[in-house]
């Protein structure tokens, strides 16, 4: 075991560090995706720091497609990609539909315990 400057610990080596952050679904349906694009250059600042990301265009209006038909409450915007310096490599973008709660779960009889 290799040993730190603040005690006992291990000394571990990556090739890359992945990243997913959520992105604000209300700004990217504000978002026009131009016809003939096939990338857009996105900037995302994280605690001082400005990162860059190129999308893919047709992922990007799949996004806001989306956001638009289930609402900007309704759904979920995660950017994932690989860590490179002050850019995300590899990235992608996806809006996933928020599902409700189950009724039992928010303090109403299941199905199953409502049938005498």
């Amino acid at each position: 075991m290799s040993t730190t400057s603040n005690g006992p610990g291990l000394n571990l080596a990556a090739s890359t560090l992945k990243c997913t952050t959520l992105l604000d679904p209300a700004a990217l349906a504000a978002f026009t995706v131009p016809d003939g694009i096939p990338r857009i250059p996105l900037k995302l600042q994280v605690a001082g720091r400005t990162l860059t990301v190129s999308l893919n265009a047709k992922s990007l209006r799949k996004v806001v497609a989306t956001i638009r038909e289930a609402g900007s409450d309704g759904v979920v915007c995660v950017l994932q990609g690989k860590l490179i310096g002050d850019q995300i490599e590899e990235a992608g973008l996806s809006a996933m539909p928020k599902t409700p709660k189950p009724a039992a779960a928010i303090g109403q009889p299941s199905q199953q315990e409502a049938v005498p």
